[in-house]
């Protein structure tokens, strides 16, 4: 059965030759994995709608058993251009994604997470990149799972519950 959602994609992954692992944070369905046969392929149906940071509107098959969605369609929704065009914007949406990846659970359907991360990068295509756009992202983060603490700065709080973030998180701070 086809189901319709819609998503933002955060991580590719080859996939054989041609094909690719679309990791999404979905509306509905959270973060999936879904498998875009031939997406490499010159002249698919998938050329200039699967990329990191977009919007889309997608259409997949559950697996019976495993983990791998099967992609059918993806029809883009926000390219989010600006994202593309600088590279410290660039930089913060990609830790953004990870972070996201390294804390939520794939099956967690909480459409808060969409709404999060979705946010986040409009918010980036549309403004200066800056320390405070990061830390208002760990806290929200923090909050939603539940975890939030006024005593500790947000990502300490993450990095207690979750014992590791994404690795350049020091290093990219110190660059905005």
């Amino acid at each position: 059965m086809k189901v319709r959602d819609s998503g933002t994609i955060l991580k590719l992954s080859p996939l054989g030759d041609h094909g690719l692992i679309v990791t999404w944070c979905t509306a509905e369905h959270g973060i999936l994995r879904t498998a875009a046969r031939n997406a490499r392929k010159p002249g698919s149906d998938f050329t200039g709608r699967i990329d990191a940071f977009l919007e889309c509107e997608l259409l997949f098959s559950m697996p019976a058993r495993g983990d791998l969605a099967t992609l059918h369609s993806a029809e883009l929704l926000s390219p989010r251009l600006p994202l593309r065009a600088d590279l410290a914007r660039l930089c913060l949406a990609g830790y953004l994604c990870r972070l996201l990846l390294a804390t939520v659970e794939p099956g967690d359907a909480n459409p808060e997470w969409h709404r999060l991360i979705a946010g986040a990068l409009d918010y980036i295509a549309t403004s200066s990149p800056r320390l405070a756009i990061l830390e208002h992202f760990e806290k929200r983060l923090a909050t939603l799972h539940g975890i939030f603490s006024p005593v500790l700065p947000p990502h300490q709080t993450l990095l207690r519950h979750f014992q590791s973030l994404p690795d350049d998180r020091l290093r990219f701070a110190e660059y905005l």
